[in-house]
C-alpha cells in the first residue's frame, strides 16, 4: 500500500479557522499565502498510537518512501502483531529477525531503546497526552536512541495536532521562509524562531504554510 493511500487528515488541537484569522492578522504576508493556499489542513501517516507512529519514524529515516513502506511492512510480518505489534513482540524478537526485515544495526537498536523505554513505562501515558506539554514531549522522545527533536516536532503537528510547534531546523520550513519573505539567504534556525515570534499560539500553522510556500515552486514537502 503505498503512503498516499495511508494518509489521514490530523485531527487537530485547536480551531484552525480562528488560528487563520490570528495569523492573517498579525502577519499580512502569511496572510496572503494563506489565501493563494487555501485552507489548513495538515495529513499524518495512519498509526494506531504514538508509540508505532514513532516506530513508524525510526524506520523511515534515510530512506525514500517507497524502500522504507516495503521494510515497515516486512517488519511488521516479521513482528507478527498486525499494524500494531506493541512493545512486547518487538522486545520479544531477537536481532536476527529485526536485521531480516532489512533494518539497519542502528535503527533496529533505537526500535529496541523506544520498546524497552515503554515497557518500563518511561514514557508518557497515551491515554492522557493532552496532559503533557510539547516541551515535556520533545523532552522525552528525543532522548531515546534514534528519535531526535525534529521527528517529536513532526509527530507533534502531524500525529497529535497540536498548535505551536515550531521546527526551525526543518530545512524545508527555512526555504519557505525566505521566499515567502524574500530573502536571499535562508534564515539561520534562531533567526527564524525570533522572527515567528509573532505567530504564537499557531507556529504550527505558519510552520506548515511554508512548506505549501515550497510547493507552488514544484518542491514536494511533508504533508
Amino acid at each position: 500500500m503505498s503512503d498516499a493511500a495511508l494518509q489521514r487528515p490530523t485531527k487537530l488541537d485547536f480551531d484552525a479557522d480562528i488560528a487563520v484569522l490570528h495569523l492573517a492578522g498579525v502577519d499580512p504576508i502569511l496572510g496572503r499565502l494563506m489565501e493563494r493556499c487555501g485552507r489548513y489542513a495538515p495529513s499524518t501517516t495512519a498509526a494506531p498510537d504514538v508509540f508505532h507512529s514513532l516506530m513508524r519514524a525510526i524506520v523511515y529515516q534515510q530512506l525514500s518512501g517507497k524502500a522504507a513502506g516495503t521494510i515497515h511492512r516486512r517488519l511488521l510480518d516479521a513482528l507478527g502483531g498486525g499494524d500494531a505489534p506493541g512493545a512486547e513482540r518487538i522486545a520479544a524478537a531477537d536481532d536476527a529477525t529485526l536485521r531480516g526485515a532489512g533494518l539497519s544495526q542502528n535503527k533496529m537498536l533505537s526500535l529496541q531503546a523506544l520498546a524497552a523505554a515503554q515497557l518500563a513505562h518511561e514514557l508518557p501515558d497515551e491515554s492522557r497526552m493532552t496532559e503533557y506539554d510539547d516541551r515535556a514531549l520533545i523532552d522525552t522522545y528525543a532522548g531515546i536512541r534514534g528519535i531526535g527533536r525534529w521527528t517529536v516536532e513532526m509527530l507533534l503537528l502531524f500525529h497529535l495536532g497540536r498548535p505551536d510547534v515550531m521546527p526551525i531546523h526543518d530545512l524545508g520550513v527555512r526555504k519557505g521562509y525566505a521566499l515567502t519573505y524574500g530573502m536571499a539567504e535562508l534564515p539561520k534556525p534562531k533567526q527564524l524562531e525570533a522572527a515567528c515570534e509573532i505567530w504564537r499560539p499557531y507556529r504550527s500553522v505558519g510552520s506548515w504554510f511554508m512548506w505549501r510556500a515550497l510547493e507552488t515552486q514544484g518542491t514536494p514537502q511533508p504533508g
